[in-house]
């Protein structure tokens, strides 16, 4: 009997498999972190990973523990990203690694070699054709000697997408008919410096109530933990806003079924621009019109929330100034060319008219490249 449980043991010691233990910190949309993820499928069995997921974009506890393990390394939040990779809660791997650095640093953890530190593709090197020496560790003011390539929560490719969604909601045909309206207004009453000045001033006001509309958003998605469905909703909406406006490049009617404004907030916003002949009454007629642009120019606005919003940072602040400054460049654009006598009121309006059909197709081009990116981020990682 005894013999039986010694080989039963034996065959037990030899027979286990070592799982490596893996917190995988990535965000939802992250190249590198589901070329990561994929890597870590392929080769997992033969080490037994035990990956166990973290998604910090949407979810604010999983956000918590990321920045938890940062300082449990004690190493900067700011200047890691995601991927991060803890393993065996000894190793923390900022970014991406090819797959033979991976598996060396698996190969150790089995043998209990894990190496204890902060480190990224260009510090760690592990040979197997040499004895198992640690990787240097990362300089004393924890700068990489290169910087990992995903840091950034929006990427290249969204960078792109955003000044591409500003484009489409700046050439809208409602909010260059709003321009046309106040500076024919202004024009008839005071001359082209005025114009200008009212142009700049509507311009800048519409600014920054948009980049408050843009905050108030993103901070009430992400205070109720809605960023996620808030994501899927804009999806959904970017394939309707698409449908839309192809269907208006070929079927085209004012106001109908198309990004327009709606033909009964038309008079109001003909009647508002009319009497705003003074700065006080510009600034005004600014805040009014931002409200009344908002069923036409809202819906790229909202895909463009939906990607970025991850958390109030810098950076995303930075997104968001961007995509106004590009949504109000024609605005300053009509102002500056009829100040300057490249352009009347009567040549943009007519210009309006006669491109509007195309108008509406590059949007609903772009609408549609949006929705199928941001369809390819939610199944890019599952």
């Amino acid at each position: 009997m005894k013999k039986i449980l010694f080989a039963m043991a034996i065959l037990l010691l030899f027979g286990a498999s070592y799982s490596v233990n893996v917190d995988f910190y990535y965000g939802q949309g992250c190249p590198h972190c589901a070329s990561t993820k994929q890597l870590f499928d392929a080769i997992g069995g033969e080490y037994g990973l035990n990956l166990n997921i973290h998604e910090i974009y949407y979810d604010a506890e999983e956000r918590s523990a990321y920045i938890q393990e940062y300082q449990k390394f004690g190493y900067d939040v700011n200047l890691g990203g995601v991927p991060t990779s803890i393993v065996e809660g000894k190793t923390m791997i900022i970014g991406g690694m090819e797959e033979s650095q991976w598996r060396s640093l698996f190969e150790a953890c089995k043998n209990n070699r894990c190496p204890k530190g902060v480190y990224s593709y260009y510090t760690f090197n592990i040979s197997d054709e040499q004895d198992y020496e640690p990787p240097a560790p990362l300089p004393e003011d924890g700068h990489l000697s290169n910087p990992v390539e995903e840091k950034d929560s929006i990427g290249t490719v969204t960078l792109s997408i955003i000044i591409g969604a500003a484009i489409v909601d700046s050439v809208n045909p409602c909010t260059i008919a709003v321009m046309i309206l106040l500076c024919g207004a202004v024009l008839c009453s005071k001359g082209k410096k005025d114009a200008l000045l009212s142009g700049l001033i509507f311009s800048a006001v519409i600014f920054v109530m948009y980049m408050l509309y843009g905050l108030g958003i993103m901070k009430a998605i992400t205070s109720f933990g809605l960023t996620t469905m808030f994501y899927g909703v804009v999806t959904v909406g970017a394939l309707l806003l698409a449908i839309m406006e192809l269907n208006a490049y070929f079927n085209y009617k004012p106001g109908f079924f198309a990004v327009e404004m709606p033909m009964f907030l038309r008079p109001y916003a003909k009647k508002v621009t009319s009497n705003a002949t003074s700065p006080t009454a510009v600034a005004l007629a600014a805040i009014l019109c931002s409200i009344f642009l908002l069923p036409c120019s809202s819906g790229p606005y909202l895909v463009v929330l939906g990607m970025i919003a991850k958390a109030a940072t810098l950076q995303t602040l930075s997104y968001l100034l961007l995509y106004n400054f590009f949504f109000v460049l024609p605005m300053l654009m009509i102002s500056i060319g009829i100040y300057f006598g490249k352009a009347s009121v009567e040549q943009i309006g007519e210009a309006k008219e006669k491109y509007i059909k195309h108008i509406h197709l590059f949007s609903g081009i772009i609408l549609l490249i949006l929705f199928l990116i941001m369809l390819n981020q939610i199944l890019l990682i599952v």
